[in-house]
């Protein structure tokens, strides 16, 4: 956390002020505008110059007449859209390119070009420049546009695919653009290109003027915009083709998209259709984003949804420009000497107070993620059940986010003190009740969480009060109570005019679709970075730190995410003894309780409840059925699947990861029966497509890279499992299971580690492989030293014949050589079914002799009785890993 938390000061924007004169400039310690201040965000907060990135890069200090002005005002800028059509080359290692499609919108008009590559080599690929050049001069003819621009904006619907389909792209833009989510955005830097030099050279057969009536030559400013990042997650280029109201075409069942130079050939006339179609509805989204952004008050269009989060909730504050101080931070001045202009300036900028950065790291090991967790294995019995969901979970959440008083912090150890609406945060003990059926409490596990019986946690002062009345007994080490400063909620206001905002567009209209992803994308600016993360640079080639958003505070992530946790803890633990919970994801569980059925008078449902009736006064309920079915598959946590569905109701379906065929067309009924058919060999396609990384330090086009992996629908082991039971589902007998929470976290390690081990040449599908399992399980808690070394799929039963001999040779435990020879030795292990050689049991003594280290099962226990009859001085019972007694009890 400390890491993160140094780049504050290196990426804030400051004020310079010059001690030798009265001029006051702007500064920008920031490399990378664009996730520093205003995450995503292109434009200043209220400035919209944009500093060179050469010159940042040099000096972090750039005075502002040194910064490229914008002469057009954002909203005036043409449009540029562009998409490209290629095939993979016959040596399928690069890109064959074959059209280059181009949108120009501007004031309403539209212009579309087609260019075409001299050839479908890597080097006959256009550049930029040309096409740009090629492109402006068609919308000037078509009267588009009246003049050559200053400033464009250039768009694309995930721009990673494309934009490195133009020759020399690397060189002229990689330091111009930075990775957004596993795709590019502007550095927030316009990219200047000088169109006389594209214009002066010959770039076909006809000499192409440059100059204007004026002799004048014209600089182009660019900023890169993937419409990717604007659009609802998860829709695809086809679906914000329909909210815009312009369908993605189809290809004609003739061709494919993996062999678009047949199309081309076949029928270009179509073919131009479909890729200009890209580009117009790339534009369209861009034009329609804008245009929302413009209502919404803003300068210019962030760089991504999240980006216009921030800056719609900065607008909404009563004083936008003192946002900063609502977080935590104050302005600190120093003085620099400026090597460039000989004398001494005095620098401001804006960092985390004193007394929040005193606790950050504290905060930042409260912060968790939402809780997910499978409570059932297998297939479910037939029920009626109910996905239950938690309405505008973490956005009712952030009503009760308030400025903390951060310098009023006070330490207590007292359990009571944690309870109630608080800035509360605490590194504890906890101890649960052992028939606690689903415990409250978090503990990490590297990138899950988990929620055992006993152990420590830092956690939330929410999450402690429902511990507290599911009767945990809790020993705070550390506690710290941060109290509100005002009773002002710094969200309330953005979350009710988004709300309202909603209501005001057709239910879903691309408007209305925007602003709900915005609302819901708020809260997770708090928690951005607050965990270290890295991220690869374009520009520089290799990996940083990835800076915090414009809102990261680690108090506030913390709340938000463990009043959530709290909140579906308690509706847990409110459901009856009789009900079964299947699972839990974030907001969310699958039960076949009722609602009426639940107890939602806890505490913090009521404060929960509260939260949401400020921006929903007519909201009702705090839960609310999203699905239903009569029957179904839990393989996993985020693995369920509907073997039997409710009519009127769409399927349950979380996939696990899983990524079905193309030409599977319903994807539930493909996941179950892929659950029923799974075998330890089974691979499944997980085939990527090119990294950014890969693209840039290797220059190579982004391709789709082949990949197979093992398919994983086996249980997760985050609890135990118990009463194991077969259910019928069509004809095959599927053995299922209840669960229940782990002693510790320990412990869950402990078995998880094993059967991931286990699951790589077993099933858990029957109850024969159930057995399999806890014997095998048994084996590893009997050899808990690790005394000897398991062979791999070796029974108990085996084992303990191994270690027999070993007792023979030592001459140990009541045996001795005489008793019988190695050869009549081996010829009646042999009969009983144990393959070892003669000569392995000659040298048997030269072994390590192994004690108690044999589980007790049913095939240890027959073996025992055989070596009984055979040998009656030899004394088994040396063998197991439990005592004596225990073991005659069972023998007897």
């Amino acid at each position: 956390m400390e890491e993160s938390l140094d780049c504050w000061a290196e990426e804030l924007t400051v004020t310079e002020n010059s001690l030798l004169g009265n001029d006051k400039v702007s500064l920008d310690l920031n490399e990378c505008m664009v996730t520093a201040w205003s995450d995503e965000d292109n434009d200043e907060f209220l400035d919209e110059s944009l500093a060179p990135v050469n010159n940042v890069v040099k000096s972090k200090m750039v005075d502002r007449k040194q910064r490229y002005k914008a002469s057009t005002p954002f909203y005036d800028r043409p449009v540029v859209s562009f998409d490209t059509e290629y095939t993979l080359s016959e040596c399928g290692k690069y890109n064959r390119v074959i059209s280059y499609q181009f949108a120009v919108l501007h004031k309403g008009k539209l212009s579309t070009l087609v260019l075409y590559p001299d050839s479908t080599k890597k080097t006959g690929r256009l550049a930029m420049d040309y096409c740009l050049a090629k492109v402006i001069e068609k919308a000037i003819d078509d009267e588009v546009l009246e003049r050559w621009p200053t400033d464009i904006i250039v768009t694309a619907h995930f721009m990673k695919a494309d934009i490195f389909n133009f020759n020399q792209a690397f060189d002229q833009i990689k330091t111009h653009i930075k990775g957004i989510r596993k795709t590019v955005a502007s550095l927030g830097d316009a990219y200047a290109l000088d169109l006389s030099k594209v214009m002066t050279r010959r770039i076909d057969k006809e000499p192409i003027k440059v100059k204007d009536k004026n002799r004048n030559y014209h600089t182009l400013h660019m900023s890169f915009f993937d419409t990717m990042l604007l659009a609802p997650a998860g829709k695809s280029l086809a679906d914000v083709g329909d909210l815009v109201g312009l369908p993605k075409l189809e290809i004609p069942a003739l061709y494919s998209i993996e062999r678009m130079d047949e199309y081309l050939a076949g029928d270009k006339e179509g073919f131009e259709a479909y890729g200009i179609r890209d580009a117009v509805v790339s534009a369209r989204h861009f034009e329609m984003t804008a245009n929302l952004c413009r209502e919404l008050g803003l300068k210019s269009v962030p760089y991504t949804i999240g980006g216009m989060a921030v800056k719609a909730f900065i607008n909404s504050l009563d004083h936008p420009k003192q946002y900063r101080s609502l977080f935590g931070f104050e302005q600190r001045t120093f003085e620099v000497w400026s090597r460039e202009k000989a004398k001494v300036r005095t620098v401001t900028v804006e960092e985390p107070t004193q007394a929040r950065k005193t606790m950050e790291w504290f905060a930042s090991e409260c912060y968790s993620g939402g809780r997910n967790e499978a409570f059932w294995a297998g297939v479910t019995p037939v029920s009626t059940w109910n996905d239950l969901d938690v309405p505008s979970c973490y956005g009712a959440i952030t009503n009760g986010l308030r400025e903390i008083d951060y310098e009023a912090m006070k330490m207590s150890n007292k359990v009571e003190d944690f309870f109630g609406d608080k800035m509360a945060l605490a590194w504890i003990e906890f101890d649960f009740p052992a028939d606690t059926r689903f415990p409250s409490i978090a503990v990490r596990n590297k990138d899950s969480l988990i929620f055992p019986l006993s152990g420590e946690a830092h956690c939330t002062g929410h999450e402690i009060e429902v511990a507290y009345n599911q009767g945990a007994k809790i020993k705070i080490k550390q506690g710290f109570i941060f109290p509100w400063k005002n009773d002002l909620r710094i969200f309330e206001k953005y979350m009710l005019w988004g709300r309202q905002k909603r209501k005001s567009y057709e239910k879903g209209s691309f408007q209305e679709k925007l602003v709900k992803e915005m609302l819901n994308s708020t809260y997770g600016k708090f928690s951005q970075n607050v965990k270290p993360k890295q991220s690869f640079s374009v520009a520089d080639g290799y990996s940083k730190p990835q800076p915090p958003s414009t809102l990261t505070n680690p108090y506030y992530a913390a709340y938000t995410c463990g009043l959530a946790r709290a909140l579906l803890g308690e509706m847990l633990a409110s459901i009856p003894d009789d009900k079964i919970v299947v699972s839990v994801t974030t907001d969310g569980f699958l039960t076949n309780a009722t609602i009426d059925e639940m107890d939602l008078i806890g505490p913090i449902c009521q404060r929960f409840r509260a939260l949401f009736h400020r921006m929903e006064p007519n909201g009702g309920e705090i839960l609310e059925i999203k699905h239903k079915a009569k029957q179904l598959i839990c393989a996993k946590t985020r693995a369920q699947f509907t073997t039997e569905a409710v009519d009127g109701w769409e399927p349950v379906l979380a996939k696990g990861g899983v990524r079905p065929p193309k030409d599977a067309v319903d994807h539930n009924a493909y996941m179950v029966q892929l659950y029923k058919e799974r075998t330890p060999q089974h691979m499944v396609d997980s085939s990527h497509l090119t990294s950014l990384r890969t693209m840039c330090t290797e220059r190579q086009d982004m391709l789709m890279v082949k990949k197979e992996s093992r398919l994983n629908l086996e249980f997760d082991m985050k609890r135990d499992l118990i009463e194991p039971q077969v259910i019928d589902l069509d004809g095959l007998d599927m053995v299922s299971f209840s669960t229940k929470p782990f002693r510790h976290a320990d412990d869950m390690r402990y078995t998880r580690v094993r059967f991931d081990a286990w699951r790589k040449t077993h099933c858990l599908k029957t109850m024969d492989n159930w057995y399999d399992w806890q014997e095998r399980l048994s084996m590893y808690k009997a050899n808990d030293n690790r005394e000897i070394r398991l062979k791999k799929d070796e029974k108990s039963h085996e084992l303990m014949a191994r270690l027999f001999i070993r007792f023979y040779g030592h001459e140990t435990g009541g045996i001795r050589k005489c008793d019988i020879t190695a050869k009549a030795l081996s010829e009646w292990l042999g009969s009983l079914g144990y393959d070892i050689k003669a000569s392995a049991i000659r040298g048997a003594g030269r072994l390590k002799l192994v004690q108690s280290v044999v589980p007790v099962t049913a095939s240890t226990l027959e073996f025992a009785k055989q070596l009984n009859d055979k040998f009656p001085t030899f004394d088994s019972t040396l063998m197991f890993a439990t005592g004596p007694d225990d073991v005659h009890q069972q023998l007897n």
